[in-house]
Parts: C-alpha cells; sequence; structure tokens
C-alpha cells in the first residue's frame, strides 16, 4: 500500500511556494496521569542555515510569545540534511532516542513535520522507508481530530503498551496529524496528539530579530513559552506574509 501511494502522491500548491524558510503551524496536545490536559499551538520557521523562529499562538502564559534562533542556532535539530536519503531518515529516527525500530522512525517523522515542509519527491522517500519497516499495520479510513480522511500507520512498543499513529494524507502522502498513547484497563489512552494544519514556505519570518551588531545575543536556547492567547489565522495555507494578527 505505501509504495503504491508513494507512486501515485500528487503535489500540493504548498510544494511549489518559494522561499527559504520552511513554515509549519501545528496543535499539541499533552495528557498526563491524572486525565489533565495541555493545549498548544504554534507557527514555526526553518531555514537551511539553521536559523528559525517559533510564534506560540496558543498557550498557558498571559502573553503571546515568539521566538527566534540566529543562524546555527538549531543545529541540534539536525535538519540541514532533511530527507536528503533514507539513511538520514533511520538516523534522525534513531536520534529521537527511540532506537533503530519502527516506533522511532513514525516518532522521528513526526518530528521532523514540525519543523519541515517535504516536497513531493521527499514524501515519496519517506513513504518507501516506511515500506521497508516491519511490524506496521495500516488503516485506510482513519479521520484526524479536525475531520480529515487519512491512512494511519500504526506501530506498538515496550511490549505491546505504546502505540504510535501516524495519519496520512491518502493523496499527498503528507502528514496529518501524530499520537502517541498507552493501554490502560480502558483501552488506549492518548499522551500526546499533534495535528499538523499548515506546512509552506516563506521568504520572511512574521516578525525579523534586531539586526544591530550590537543587539545582545540570547542567554540560553529558548522553548515555546505558551500563552493563554488565540491569535486568529485566517490566510489560506500557502499565504504566508502576514499583513495582520487579530
Amino acid at each position: 500500500m505505501l509504495l503504491d501511494l508513494a507512486a501515485r502522491i500528487t503535489a500540493t500548491a504548498c510544494d511549489a511556494t518559494p522561499g527559504r524558510f520552511h513554515v509549519v503551524h501545528h496543535h499539541r496536545w499533552t495528557y498526563n496521569a491524572s486525565g489533565g490536559v495541555k493545549e498548544a499551538r504554534a507557527v514555526r520557521w526553518y531555514a537551511a542555515d539553521d536559523s528559525g523562529a517559533e510564534l506560540a499562538t496558543r498557550s498557558t502564559s498571559p502573553h503571546v510569545a515568539h521566538d527566534w534562533w540566529q543562524p546555527g542556532d538549531l543545529w541540534m535539530r539536525n535538519l540541514t540534511n532533511a530527507y536528503t536519503t533514507s539513511a538520514w531518515l533511520i538516523s534522525s529516527a534513531q536520534l529521537h532516542g527511540w532506537g533503530d525500530d519502527t516506533p522511532a522512525l513514525l516518532d522521528g517523522l513526526a518530528g521532523l513535520a514540525l519543523w519541515y515542509s517535504p516536497d513531493r519527491q521527499q514524501r515519496g522517500l519517506a513513504l518507501r522507508v516506511l515500506a521497508d519497516a516491519s511490524g506496521l499495520t495500516a488503516h485506510p479510513a482513519t479521520v484526524d481530530r479536525v475531520g480529515r480522511l487519512g491512512v494511519a500507520l500504526v506501530a506498538t512498543s515496550r511490549h505491546g503498551r505504546t502505540r504510535h499513529l501516524l495519519i496520512l494524507d491518502p493523496s499527498t502522502g503528507q502528514i496529518l496529524a501524530y499520537e502517541t498513547a498507552t493501554l490502560s484497563p480502558g483501552g488506549w489512552r492518548s499522551q500526546v496528539y499533534v495535528l499538523l494544519l499548515t506546512r509552506t514556505h516563506a521568504f520572511r519570518r512574521w516578525w525579523e530579530p534586531a539586526a544591530s551588531a550590537n543587539a545582545a545575543p540570547p542567554q540560553r536556547q529558548v522553548h515555546p513559552r505558551h500563552a493563554r492567547v488565540w491569535l486568529i489565522h485566517q490566510d489560506p495555507p500557502c499565504l504566508t506574509d502576514r499583513t495582520d494578527l487579530e
């Protein structure tokens, strides 16, 4: 099934959108053991010089947070050579800490999707890598949390008690959603669920860091600070040069 999908995947309008930054907008739910949940939305930008930015559009802080990274700051993400070879995708999965197995591959592809917008050829490469993985089951009619119909790929780890689920668009091969869940007496319980809402490219971020040579560098690597604020994003998926924020 995956090889068939790799052979017939279609391009998207966003594949041809020019710009040095990969742009990804995602929504994440994180659940704790007591049943509590934290929600966050963020837009991320990433460029091949390992620079980037992040704007938290929903989180727990009273302010909208935005972070940016100068060239070289994001080297730890290991994205510079993303999707160059199947070996790169497999080694990237190992760096996510799961080891050299199929759950690691699903987790690695999901983590990569939060920063990188692969084109049609790169999505085909990922599908062929998945086709060679063992222990996957496919569920062709799976709906994500915003109602998009996709193909779910499922693998289990830790003696079958942790489930990794990746939902792909059946036409383009794009990742739509990812979930990890643990087995409980009542069935599978979600730990993390991520929706990939927009992936495209842009020549610039919605804001730029200070250009002054005397600008103070960040004191540490920053991460999204979640704010209790919604920013309404009504632009079409490939229109990334923002002119207004509500």
